[in-house]
């Protein structure tokens, strides 16, 4: 564009010319005509035929890929409100979907255009103190909760409202179960459901900071596995975090009474909550007063709980549809191509308020559609920001690449908003407006302001928010909530982003888990290495050769900070989220945050060895620089993850021993040590933790796949060695004894190693493994554990004799036998009947 002023006049086009004349017929040349291209990546077409397409019951496509993008434009357009609007936005909506500038959230994928018709992705349900006499009763609010995950909704609850556990029930003369006890038995209930044929729901349970079961709810999640189905936050308020950092008491209120239950130190609770984050990544925080000082209905409701991932602070039933601009493909010549994302931002709203015109909800809980009508909140967001920084050649997570961000976020939420008051001009505001902060009689919306001044010219076009001030008196707005930043990690790799939201990239290289789905037996792996670096790379002079060395180097690190062939300014552009300090994450999200009106997926990435002073850290500087919540994961500190390089696949291997051995609660408390040892069915890693006096305290032994039999046995043996350590410090080393003594020399039908180092069975690998952690001076450079070495740990062991069961590389199980003339995994002995040697 030539100037700002001849973009507004772009602009004003959009807002004031871009709907076809309804009721009056539409000329056959303003309809656009059907992009005829789809471009999907290799990864991209396996994520959309798995999740997307439609299938037969017995898994046979029912539909093109072409199909299906028409399937959901046709749907979503027949929101409109004429035929020839409908005509005409069929095509806008595919061409918007087809080009890859837009994708709307996965339930919108799998009901649109379908009998389910449910379009939703997460409601939020309330849960009153009462077991089901009430409209909002526990058992009422669980019913609800199983018929919205049978449609493919996950979703939110607070529990607060519950009374504690311990608490008397006055009509029984009994003890209350407490909010914990009644989330264990949501979270049996939900295990029993398979989501809309898709996958397990997802959900979430929040509990504020002031009630008195905080603690036990904080430790709710320390094993992992327990209460699987749930994310856990803590919902704290400012009085809370003021009183952590005055070192103050803290109030814990009954719910039933308003009456203070106890009172104990702030500082508590939040050592509790930093220590559960470090083990494990959760609870994560909610900020609820920073939440309702933006809550666009205070008059309806207190807001008190979000959807499954924490960026959709929604009231009673209320749902959110999502969808995600792709901000790559509005990147044109290393430059922001304002016009088109401008237009693809109006196009987009309108679709989203189509969804919550034509979404089928769940009819037997009538209150869903009520309450998304009542409303019409969208959640717009972005997905591909690292991608647009590694394009414009900007480092993530610095000051420059905050700005850019915000300016970015502040644009859409702009042209959000001038969308949403066309379409309360069209089709009139939400019902639910005069209880808003947009009620024109008592007009209480306050213009967005940047965390941090603007210093960058990116060539952005003016934005007037007095003009927007002034239309929204004017028209009023048909959406209460217009953006949202969703985590979009099956989504972006559908549009073959890098970047998930405005995450930072992942690694270069790295292999993506695609978990189960329901009738599939097991994950599939898809292997990802980032384009825009290869293209990057291939531009540096490297000769071929050196190139190749760089791409096998990024594969096992999944970084580039330490690959010394490359010149510094690629290093400093293509950084990755372990490159990116704890610090940066949270600067990238409070920049962001101050123009979305809901809230933010975002993760704050730490190293393994980081320490709960800086988790404690990022939380204050999230709760003053006005986030309204915070996640935090720590490198190796869960077993199932989405997202892994070679490297910490290999340490995932290691890792598997036992959650309890990577996330130990204190690293003060327990020290350890970790071996590789030889056994007939593969290699074993065997760790040994003792207390800061020496004593022996627990072991934890790994080998196997996760659910075989083999790893199921071990772990047992490391469970009932840790309990007879557990029974008491004295005497520990005595008890070693006697263990080694039991295990030493018990043979199997499988042997492995030669002479001195023949290991005849599982326990008396053990046994070999103990004893050198008794005596030190048995251990070498080999049986310390290398997680990086390249070695083939699962592997079938090769001294077996001709006929014996191996183990499964698939399924993990000794199951694979010689079976005319080929080694397979034999079903009628356990095994998945996949593996095959020919």
């Amino acid at each position: 564009m030539d100037s700002s002023s001849d973009f507004e006049q772009v602009v004003n086009k959009l807002i004031n010319a871009d709907t076809p004349p309804i009721g009056g017929g539409v000329d056959q040349s303003q309809i656009p005509p059907l992009n005829s291209e789809i471009l999907l990546t290799d990864n991209g077409k396996e994520i959309f035929n798995r999740r997307y397409r439609r299938k037969d019951p017995d898994g046979n496509y029912t539909e093109s890929i072409q199909e299906t993008y028409m399937r959901i434009a046709q749907a979503i357009a027949a929101g409109e409100e004429s035929v020839d609007a409908n005509q005409y936005y069929t095509n806008v909506f595919f061409n918007l979907l087809t080009q890859l500038k837009f994708i709307p959230n996965a339930p919108t994928w799998t009901g649109a255009g379908t009998p389910l018709g449910q379009l939703a992705a997460c409601f939020v349900l309330p849960i009153e103190d009462d077991m089901g006499r009430v409209a909002d009763g526990i058992f009422t609010t669980l019913r609800n909760a199983a018929l919205i995950q049978q449609t493919g909704g996950g979703n939110g609850f607070s529990f607060s409202r519950l009374r504690p556990q311990g608490d008397v029930v006055s009509k029984s003369m009994g003890k209350a179960t407490g909010p914990v006890g009644f989330l264990e038995v949501f979270d049996a209930a939900f295990e029993e459901i398979a989501q809309g044929g898709i996958r397990r729901g997802a959900n979430m349970a929040v509990l504020r900071v002031d009630h008195p079961d905080i603690l036990r709810f904080i430790r709710c999640k320390t094993k992992e596995g327990k209460v699987r189905n749930f994310n856990i936050s803590v919902a704290v308020t400012d009085e809370f975090m003021q009183a952590v950092a005055n070192d103050e008491e803290y109030s814990l209120i009954n719910p039933r009474d308003k009456q203070v239950w106890q009172t104990i130190p702030a500082r508590t609770i939040f050592e509790q909550i930093v220590d559960n984050a470090w083990r494990n990544g959760e609870p994560g925080l909610l900020f609820i007063d920073e939440a309702n000082r933006y809550n666009p209905v205070p008059d309806q409701y207190e807001l008190e709980a979000t959807n499954p991932c924490g960026e959709q602070w929604l009231g009673p039933y209320e749902n959110c549809c999502l969808g995600h601009i792709n901000l790559v493909q509005h990147i044109t010549n290393r430059e922001v191509d304002w016009q088109a994302l401008a237009q693809t931002v109006h196009h987009s709203v309108r679709f989203l308020d189509d969804v919550v015109t034509v979404n089928g909800y769940v009819p037997e809980v009538p209150q869903l559609q009520e309450a998304a009508a009542y409303n019409r909140r969208i959640g717009l967001g972005f997905t591909g920001l690292a991608d647009t920084f590694y394009i414009l050649g900007v480092r993530y997570g610095d000051e420059q690449s905050a700005e850019i961000a915000a300016q970015i976020t502040e644009f859409m939420r702009y042209h959000a908003i001038l969308a949403s008051i066309n379409l309360a001009k069209e089709r009139t505001p939400f019902p639910g407006i005069s209880e808003s902060i947009y009620n024109p009689d008592n007009f209480s919306w306050e213009t967005p302001r940047p965390l941090l001044p603007y210093a960058l010219d990116i060539g952005r076009p003016t934005l007037d928010w007095q003009q927007t001030k002034e239309l929204l008196r004017q028209f009023g707005i048909r959406n209460s909530a217009q953006m949202t930043i969703a985590p979009t990690g099956s989504t972006s790799t559908v549009l073959g982003v890098e970047g998930y939201g405005c995450e930072p990239v992942f690694a270069l290289a790295y292999e993506r888990n695609v978990y189960q789905a329901a009738g599939e037996k097991e994950k599939m792996t898809l292997t990802y290495t980032s384009p825009l670096f290869t293209k990057a790379l291939g531009q540096t002079g490297l000769d071929e050769i050196q190139q190749r060395s760089v791409i096998d180097e990024i594969k096992q690190s999944g970084t580039c900070q330490y690959t010394k062939l490359l010149p510094p300014e690629v290093r400093d552009k293509f950084v990755v989220a372990q490159d990116i300090a704890p610090a940066e994450h949270v600067l990238m999200q409070s920049s962001i945050q101050a123009f979305i009106d809901n809230s933010i997926s975002k993760t704050c990435n730490f190293p393994q060895t980081a320490t709960s002073k800086d988790i404690e850290a990022v939380y204050f500087q999230a709760w003053e620089q006005k986030c309204r919540g915070i996640t935090v994961y720590r490198t190796g500190s869960r077993q199932e993850i989405v997202l892994e390089t070679a490297a910490t696949k290999k340490q995932a291997q290691a890792d598997e021993i036992s959650t309890s051995y990577v996330v130990r609660p204190r690293e003060k408390y327990l020290d350890g040590i970790t071996q590789k040892v030889a056994t007939p069915m593969g290699n074993m890693y065997l760790t040994v933790n003792t207390t800061e006096a020496g004593d022996f305290h627990e072991v934890f032994i790994n080998l196997g796949k996760a659910g075989s039999d083999v790893r199921a046995d071990t772990e047992a043996l490391g469970r009932l060695i840790s309990l007879i350590f557990r029974l008491g410090a004295a005497n520990s080393n005595q008890r070693m004894q006697a263990i080694i003594h039991e295990l030493d020399g018990i043979s199997s039908g499988m042997v492995t190693g030669f002479n001195g180092e023949r290991v005849l069975s599982i326990p008396d690998a053990i046994a070999k493994g103990l004893k050198r952690v008794v005596n030190p001076e048995l251990f070498d450079q080999q049986t310390v554990l290398n997680l990086f070495a390249d070695d083939h740990d699962q592997s079938p062991n090769p001294s077996l004799p001709q006929g014996q069961a191996e183990m499964c590389p698939i399924c993990g199980n000794f199951s694979v036998m010689q079976i005319e003339g080929c080694k397979k995994c034999s079903v009628q002995v356990g095994g998945c009947g996949e593996y095959s040697a020919c």
